[in-house]
């Protein structure tokens, strides 16, 4: 089955591209979509809205970034979106200022201060590891009906390739599912990040919203320029160890 590699140039894609997104991240299931995309409410309108609001927002947020290059794997025979990933070029430290992350898309109250929290955790060691030119992988997404077809290897081919040519160190803040791809690539990992959403007498509201949003773990991975590995090579992490 033939597969096209190709940047994501019309807004219109973006309905079918978060669609796959979201069935990518819910077979297995992944609860770092519920950080990023909330469902408030219960019932299939609930879901529906959620839908619509998440690619909605991530089609702003890739349009006002000139950093942003969403990457799509079409099946060239059904024209179907199979697989995709956001790279970020960053010629320059992307992190000169304190990023103050918030998570606007929770409403206000302890469901925006647990969702505020873990985001903080999620972008420390990327603000930490990496403040320098890079080139990071966002989110990469296979559809469930086209894994182990070679789909993650193309859509990583895109950003390794990039970083080559432009002789810069590229960075994932890797799920447990993502790791083997990224070690293929020639990734290496940090130590296991896992979220915490302890709380001093927590409300049943907060003990709700860490059920649905905890345990998860996540992997910071790095690849030195032109994947190289020398004797003087030093991963980010261990930089001042």
């Amino acid at each position: 089955m033939p597969f096209e590699t190709t940047e994501v140039s019309a807004n219109a894609d973006f309905d079918e591209l978060i669609r796959v997104e979201w069935e990518s991240y819910e077979q297995p299931y992944c609860r770092l979509i519920r950080l990023f995309c909330p469902i408030l409410g219960d019932g299939s309108d609930a879901r529906l809205a959620a839908l619509n609001d998440s690619t909605e927002r991530q089609l702003q947020w890739h349009s006002g970034d000139p950093t942003s290059h969403w990457i799509k794997v079409v099946d060239s025979e059904t024209g179907r979106i199979a697989g995709a990933a956001c790279w970020h070029i960053y010629e320059e430290n992307p992190y000169c200022t304190q990023s103050d992350e918030e998570c606007t898309w929770y409403p206000a109250g302890e469901a925006r201060e647990m969702a505020n929290s873990l985001m903080a955790q999620f972008l420390t060691p990327r603000m930490k590891y990496m403040a320098k030119a890079h080139i990071f992988l966002d989110i990469c997404f296979v559809h469930p009906e086209y894994r182990r077809r070679g789909i993650g290897r193309l859509l990583m081919a895109w950003g390794v390739n990039k970083a080559d040519e432009m002789g810069l160190e590229s960075y994932i803040d890797a799920t447990e599912a993502g790791v083997p791809l990224y070690e293929m690539c020639g990734y290496v990992k940090a130590s296991r990040v896992d979220f915490n959403a302890s709380k001093d007498e927590p409300s049943p509201q907060w003990n709700k919203l860490q059920a649905e949003l905890l345990p998860f773990a996540f992997w910071p991975m790095w690849r030195p320029v032109g994947g190289k590995f020398g004797q003087d090579t030093m991963e980010p992490w261990k930089h001042g160890a």
